[in-house]
């Protein structure tokens, strides 16, 4: 027997460390002859540039980013002898990198749980690969700052950094649970009692109250200066806890003044303003910090995550290959011209699991939604038996439907393990902060951004790379209305407008849901027309992306205000926020300036200076009223009275590409008009409606000044309006009741002189006290919401299935509100009643 052992030794030649001649000297795992030109294009000019710090590259998903990862991770250990460390953000990718660097030859072994860390990786000679919690944690063994000796690595191979941001932030995130009114109940009570009175003093006392009772499912951030205040207090309850949070007490125990604190019906939760990264020398220090990402439109959030020089995103490392872009036939049906149910997708998915015999996979955005598929799918529950059914997906066990619960990245499914991929609905967070965020930037381009990364992210869970294809069904009135509209479609990468626009195209042209079948059936059968379509229209649609340097200015701004913090240089944090306020050029939305002003006061306010946070505060609140309500309100700041309503509207609806869009975005506003509805939903709706239908609106009740809701009207005129929406039919307007709405239209003079106020209260019937003297005052009762709603969804209908350009959109808007008693100069008096005495 020949010992190519000892021969291979023989013959051996000094180690490469150039990562495409290693490549070429390894084994080649089955099927892969060479390297996509793509990958050699990122590891030439990685090689090139390898000792700089920070390197950001970007391949398309499915483009092989393990192979380049590996190779970097080999090629670095070959030229310094030293240890690395490759981080993936779930333990399957790691067994799958475990398994991909076997099969190339590379040495590497696991992170394994409660052992020393291993000899080989030690020692330079094998690739260590875990998840990113294995490095990030309260006790981690590669070491925390301020231990004696931690690990030192020669690079950090971070994979899917794109998708760690979320479990990066997890590390440093304390929750006391509920669970149910269960053991840590008492704890979670202690906690917010500590709040209430702040909570009162911005007249929020009612809905914390709502929130611990697990009635309402708003997250609730603590304001900071209540924060501040208690902060021993809070400390001392914890850390009689401390041991039930091992893994991430150390890291936030002396810096609980830099997070939030939020209380939901669930949980109350402590998280970092941003992640404290700096604590592990292993990754802070390490001379190579190599960030691997999917093509995402919007890289900043490295920056404010993981603290990388912006620099190394302005010059990515990418290729213009279309190597590793997947054929998805993306289609919605919520878009196309006939009624499409929920049951018809159920029996979809079925006919592609049973029938075809290929794997059909359900993406919903929490468990909750993930109920109504219960009945047709195998539901995932837990990170387990997600781990169990991707694996048997990928087996070819089952072909499903298996339906997956916010998982939009960290499952991989190539091949027959998923033809058919179904996004039900918008993605939305799941943590407090996700949720809080949203709802923090709500109607800003941030949460946009956060929204078109989660939809690509999860677009490329089906097909993994280039001869991999996969049906997406974009499913549900709210993602197919984000699809539609314009504004949205510049967050998108290229490649994924591209094929969005194909699927728009195409969805346009399915008449009934036999066509859509048959339409479906073109790519699992590997029709040749639909094939060369998609080829051609790729390559002739795909444009180089362009990265956003307004973005990254943004994000190392933020990074570098709280590293200033953290360093005790509060006066310089709170200007290099307030450069980044003022700075014309940054493109700030009202939202976005509102969040970067409430976090320099903030910082104002933990330095000592509270009239400086106040002001802050004052300045933030006006410009995004979805943030803390300040102690003192600023000035209140009427609205503009908009152009011709018809002008209004042509321009509302030409925002969206498909101008179906538009009217699934009023069906999801509409159904929230009725006595089901909370107050806030209803009053968030009709605020919508009003938009909807070519006026301004806002919503606007402080402290019982000013109404719940405000309709200007373009004849000057101001609908001040109070909504009773849950009040019982036999129930009439009572004297207090109109009162209120005679303390808002009180208001309005003074805010809006030379308008005309109209005193309107939404109301099941118009019975009114003979006490509330209500005889100046209108009804808008629910049968005439009802046939108000009914007029615009006719008028809004007629519109959108019209064909007309931008340009003559607005004439036939202004032809058809000539015929409508939606005219804002008719709406009061077809759709008002009177107030009458009840007998």
């Amino acid at each position: 027997m020949v010992d190519f052992k000892k021969l291979r030794s023989e013959k051996a030649k000094p180690k490469s460390i150039d990562p495409v001649d290693i490549f070429r000297r390894s084994p080649k795992p089955e099927g892969v002859k060479d390297l996509f030109s793509s990958q050699t294009e990122i590891l030439n000019a990685w090689f090139e540039r390898r000792n700089e710090r920070d390197t950001v590259l970007k391949l398309h998903t499915g483009g092989g980013k393990t192979f380049v990862g590996l190779l970097i991770a080999q090629s670095t250990m070959n030229e310094t002898s030293e240890p690395v460390l490759y981080l993936t953000p779930t333990t399957q990718l790691v067994q799958q990198t475990l398994e991909k660097a076997k099969e190339m030859g590379i040495s590497a072994v696991p992170y394994v749980s409660g052992q020393p860390l291993n000899e080989r990786f030690e020692n330079g000679t094998a690739i260590m690969v875990g998840t990113y919690k294995a490095l990030f944690n309260g006790k981690s063994k590669f070491g925390v700052r301020g231990d004696v000796k931690p690990q030192k690595v020669a690079a950090i191979i971070l994979d899917d950094a794109h998708a760690a941001f979320s479990v990066i932030r997890d590390s440093f995130t304390l929750e006391i649970r509920t669970n149910g009114k269960g053991a840590n109940y008492p704890r979670y009570l202690e906690l917010t009692n500590l709040f209430r009175k702040s909570f009162k003093e911005i007249d929020k006392l009612g809905t914390l109250e709502d929130v611990i009772e697990g009635t309402e499912y708003a997250v609730l951030e603590v304001p900071y200066w209540a924060w501040h205040e208690q902060l021993d207090a809070v400390r001392e309850q914890l850390r009689t806890d401390s041991e039930q949070y091992a893994l991430i007490w150390p890291l936030i125990r002396d810096r609980l003044h830099m997070c939030h604190a939020f209380i939901s019906r669930t949980s109350f939760t402590i998280t970092p303003v941003l992640p404290f990264v700096h604590l592990f020398p292993t990754f802070y220090e390490a001379p190579r910090r190599i960030y691997m990402s999917a093509t995402i439109a919007d890289d900043s959030e490295i920056i404010r995550t993981f603290d990388a020089d912006p620099n190394s995103l302005k010059q990515v490392l990418q290729s213009r290959s279309l190597a590793g872009i997947s054929e998805r036939m993306t289609l919605i049906p919520d878009l196309m011209p006939f009624k499409f149910k929920h049951e018809h997708i159920e029996k979809l998915i079925t006919w592609v699991a049973d029938d075809k015999k290929l794997g059909t996979v359900v993406l919903v955005s929490s468990d909750e939604a993930a109920k109504r598929w219960s009945k047709v799918a195998t539901v995932a529950k837990g990170s387990e038996e997600v781990e169990e059914l991707v694996n048997k997906l990928r087996n070819e066990e089952t072909r499903g439907p298996v339906v997956f619960s916010n998982r939009y990245d960290g499952i991989d499914l190539p091949g027959d393990s998923c033809r058919a991929l179904v996004m039900s609905g918008l993605p939305s967070g799941t943590s407090n902060y996700e949720l809080f965020r949203a709802s923090a930037l709500y109607g800003g381009t941030t949460l946009t951004r956060m929204l078109a990364q989660r939809i690509e992210q999860g677009m490329g869970r089906g097909a993994r790379g280039a001869g991999d294809h996969c049906v997406v069904l974009l499913v549900g009135s709210d993602i197919s209305a984000w699809v539609a509209k314009e504004a949205n479609f510049r967050f998108l990468t290229s490649a994924t407008r591209a094929q969005l626009d194909m699927g728009i195209d195409i969805s346009k042209k399915v008449e009934s849901l036999k066509d859509l079948v048959k339409t479906i059936q073109q790519s699992l059968d590997r029709d040749q027309d639909w094939t060369e379509y998609h080829a051609e229209t790729l390559a002739e649609l795909v444009d180089e992306e362009t990265s956003n340097d307004a973005y990254f200015k943004l994000a190392a701004g933020e990074r570098k205000a709280i590293n200033l913090w953290e360093d005790g240089y509060y006066d310089q944090a709170i200007s290099k926020l307030q450069q980044l306020i003022d700075h014309k050029d940054q493109g700030l939305d009202t939202q976005m300036r509102g969040w970067l002003e409430q976090l320099a006061a903030r910082i104002a306010d933990k330095w000592g200076n509270a009239e400086r946070a106040q002001d802050l505060q004052r300045q933030a609140f006006s410009n995004n009223r979805n943030l803390l309500r300040p102690r003192i309100l600023p000035p209140y700041r009427p609205l503009s009275t908009l152009g011709p309503q018809a002008k209004a509207l042509a321009e509302n609806i030409g925002g969206y590409r498909l101008r179906r869009g538009y009217l699934q975005t009023f069906e999801d506003v509409v159904v929230k008009l009725n006595q089901q509805s909370t107050a806030n939903q209803f009053e968030q709706a009709l605020c919508e409606f009003a938009k909807m239908i070519g006026l301004n609106a806002e919503r606007h009740d402080n402290q019982g000044e000013g109404p719940d809701v405000l309709w200007l009207l373009p004849e000057k005129i101001g609908f001040v309006i109070e909504a009773k929406s849950r009040k019982k039919g036999e129930n009439p307007l009572t004297k207090e009741q109109h009162g209120q709405l005679l303390v808002a239209a009180e208001w309005f003079s003074v805010n809006y002189p030379g308008y005309e106020c109209v005193k309107i209260s939404v109301h099941p019937k118009n019975q009114a006290t003979r006490a509330a003297v209500a005889g100046a005052s209108h009804a808008l009762t629910f049968e005439k919401l009802a046939v108000m709603i009914s007029d615009a969804r006719s008028l809004l209908t007629s519109l959108c299935e019209s064909q007309l350009s931008p340009s003559h959109l607005e004439i036939e808007c202004t032809r058809l509100l000539e015929h409508s008693n939606l005219r804002s100069d008719r709406i009061s008096s077809f759709y008002l009643m009177p107030f009458e005495v009840q007998s």
